[in-house]
């Protein structure tokens, strides 16, 4: 029976490096599907990027529409980070939604 506190111990190592491994992503990078620019969005406090930088990598016309997809921008990192996924890719349609999916 002196095995047993041993066995024990070794399923908690094993739990925890395993716990260890699965730790949140600390910045997922988002990249346009019609563009080469990318912008990195932390996971963890993140910090919406300038309108200019929405405007960039989502190739913006009319500034009028950069509020709004900043928004839909930064609902889709979270996702993604929730998801650990440490690249996406997001398209934009013509009425305006914005869709991802993994790089």
């Amino acid at each position: 029976m002196r095995y047993a506190p041993l066995v024990a111990l070794s399923v908690v190592l094993f739990a925890s490096g395993s716990a260890l491994a699965q730790e949140a992503l600390g910045a997922i990078e988002v990249k346009a599907e019609d563009s080469d620019r990318t912008i990195t969005i932390a996971c963890s406090d993140p910090a919406e990027p300038s309108l200019k930088e929405v405007d960039e990598v989502l190739k913006i016309n009319d500034p009028t529409q950069s509020k709004g997809l900043r928004d839909k921008l930064m609902a889709a990192a979270a996702e993604a980070c929730a998801q650990k996924v440490p690249k996406i890719l997001v398209t934009r349609s013509a009425t305006g939604s914005l869709t991802w999916k993994a790089m």
